[in-house]
């Protein structure tokens, strides 16, 4: 077999040494300057990143298991959200309203009862009342019998002690009395008695019937408005009400919402529908965020992948993994340059300017996070010859130019470049 020849070889080493360069940031177009003795040169650092809104991008989901029933016809990508939030329902919406309903008519026939309850409460209180009243009347009565039963029972002993003084007249001398007088005599002596024996004999159980006439009168009143309040306070009320709140609580699960609309915020949770009301020229119609990828058709079942993906394009950053060794190089404020070859017009990259050793185009940008964790990167460096087992620190890129801005919002998760200038140094960052 015949080894390659020289000029092959060369040209094999010189493609290595480019791509070694271009794995570590060096820049072999830019004219080299030398550095003073006794000087560190200064370390160009270089980085991945990514595009992202400020606020990240928002995974709208629900609960593996769910069926999607249907999108909002305004949720479109690339087109602004509608304003009222409402993305689209799920297959759970309409069982949700169908027991929310059946709750609201338990309530209704809840109050209809309880209002019935109450009358018949406000009726068996009435007549306790009633029943009251007549047992002290009785109580009254039996008070002034006690009068009558003196007055009786002094008739009897009159009645007794006169038919003694005709018995004794007739013995004396029967022609004073007749038989037909003392006869008379004793017949009033004896109802006298009777009737103050019938009088005294029935006053006890008719007064011991008009107490306990009284005290079941007073627990019938009091058992009425017992009841009467049970009845006001609602109890039974109160708990359809609960279970009213929990149903609305849970049919608001169905609904999937931006984040810029909370679910307190609807009001009538059953009248939900899904209609075209966000129109481009009418932004009052739109909401802040822009849909990225609708990722879920009607009738599909979720899982762990979002159903909607959200973000807020009006501001933009970028973040940077920065290569653990390199992060001692970079400092808040520090000016920073994205480029991409994805990137057209002003920001499209350009030749290196031989007289300053730049390069123009990019997006311009600044330092305004560094994290304080390392950790496994999440981007992929497509360099051959780059280490696999490196650690990275996420590094927060503001862009303040609005153009470039709205530039960037056209390329979510577009990975770039990353160009840290000169760290700053205490009085340029003070």
């Amino acid at each position: 077999m015949r080894s390659p020849a020289p000029s092959h070889s060369r040209f094999l080493a010189t493609c290595v040494l480019m791509l070694c360069c271009n794995s570590v940031g060096c820049d072999t177009t830019s004219p080299r300057k030398s550095t003073p003795a006794g000087v560190s040169p200064v370390r160009q650092v270089y980085a991945l990143g990514r595009l992202e809104p400020a606020e990240g991008i928002i995974s709208i989901s629900a609960i593996p298991g769910e069926r999607l029933k249907q999108l909002d016809p305004d949720v479109v990508e690339n087109e602004r959200s509608p304003a009222n939030g409402i993305l689209g329902v799920l297959a759970s919406y309409d069982i949700g309203r169908t027991q929310l309903e059946a709750l609201i008519k338990k309530a209704q026939l809840s109050d209809r009862k309880r209002g019935h309850e109450m009358q018949m409460a406000n009726a068996q209180q009435a007549q306790a009342e009633a029943a009251l009243a007549q047992a002290q009347a009785k109580q009254k009565e039996l008070e002034l019998q006690i009068g009558k039963l003196d007055a009786l029972g002094e008739a009897s002993r009159l009645a007794a002690k006169e038919y003694e003084l005709l018995v004794e007249l007739s013995k004396s001398d029967a022609d004073l009395v007749t038989k037909h007088q003392l006869e008379k005599q004793e017949n009033e002596m004896v109802m006298a008695t009777q009737e103050f024996t019938i009088a005294r004999d029935s006053y006890a159980s008719a007064q011991d019937a008009a107490d306990k006439a009284v005290a079941a009168a007073d627990a019938n009143i009091k058992v009425a408005e017992m009841t009467l309040q049970q009845l006001a306070e609602g109890y039974d009320k109160q708990a359809i009400e609960q279970e009213i709140l929990v149903a609305k609580e849970t049919l608001k699960r169905s609904i999937l919402l931006a984040p810029n609309v909370s679910a307190e915020s609807i009001k009538d949770v059953m009248e939900i529908e899904c209609v075209k009301d966000c129109s481009p020229d009418q932004p009052e119609s739109q909401g802040p965020y822009t849909v990225l990828k609708t990722f879920l058709r009607p009738g599909e079942f979720i899982t762990q992948t979002p159903i909607v993906q959200l973000g807020d394009l009006s501001d933009m950053v970028c973040i940077a993994e920065v290569y653990e060794a390199d992060v001692k190089e970079l400092a808040v404020g520090q000016e920073v340059t994205l480029r991409s070859p994805a990137f057209s017009g002003d920001f499209a990259d350009g030749p290196v300017d031989a007289s300053t050793g730049k390069r123009p185009g990019g997006i311009k940008g600044e330092v305004e996070r560094i994290g304080s964790l390392i950790a496994s990167p999440g981007l992929a460096n497509r360099n051959p010859l780059a280490p696999a087992d490196r650690s990275v620190v996420e590094v927060r890129i503001k862009i303040a130019d609005q153009a470039a801005i709205e530039h960037a919002a056209k390329r979510v998760g577009l990975q770039v470049t990353v160009e840290f200038g000169k760290k700053p140094t205490d009085n340029e960052a003070s």
